[in-house]
């Protein structure tokens, strides 16, 4: 196949990824030497598909990040995690996520996130149990210690000394 067949067929391909679910350049790239094309072909359909508008890092990053924020706080660990999980360069992360992430507080995210979890389980933190499950979901969204132990405090529960259990910080790992 002469070189400008495989180059249009490659761009073919990637449109095709496309018309399936919208992806990354990382993502595509990937996609592209996956199908068996070279790093050059892979590169050339990927920068026709930035001219024509069908790739945009910055704008498809960004509402990654605001559709997890919406459907339920994360925390700034967990939207680096998925961002480079789907491939994206660490500058653009970096960047998104201090765009989205301007002027919102990590403990006031881990309230509203336990809120939402307490809510939908309709409980009440009554039980260590129930108090350590939420503290390693809240781990799981990306929330360091401080933001828990402020969740937990929000929520109505602290040891005597207004800080986790020792034992509830052992099993986060803090």
């Amino acid at each position: 196949m002469a070189q400008k067949d495989v180059r249009r067929a490659a761009t073919d391909y990637a449109l095709g990824v496309l018309s399936r679910r919208r992806v990354s350049r990382g993502q595509m790239r990937e996609s592209l030497r996956r199908k068996g094309y070279s790093d050059t072909e892979a590169e050339t359909a990927i920068a026709k598909l930035v001219e024509w508008g069908y790739l945009d890092d910055k704008s498809y990053s960004r509402e990654i990040l605001r559709s997890m924020l919406a459907a339920c706080p994360i925390g700034r660990r967990r939207a680096v995690f998925e961002l480079t999980r789907k491939l994206f360069d660490k500058q653009l992360i970096e960047e998104a996520v201090d765009e989205v992430f301007a002027g919102l507080g990590e403990e006031e995210l881990a309230a509203l996130a336990a809120r939402k979890y307490l809510s939908e389980k309709k409980s009440v933190l009554t039980t260590e149990k129930e108090r350590e499950r939420l503290a390693r979901w809240l781990q799981r969204r990306g929330f360091g210690y401080e933001a828990i132990s402020s969740a937990l405090r929000t929520a109505g529960w602290t040891s005597g000394d207004g800080q986790l259990d020792s034992g509830i910080r052992d099993d986060l790992h803090l």
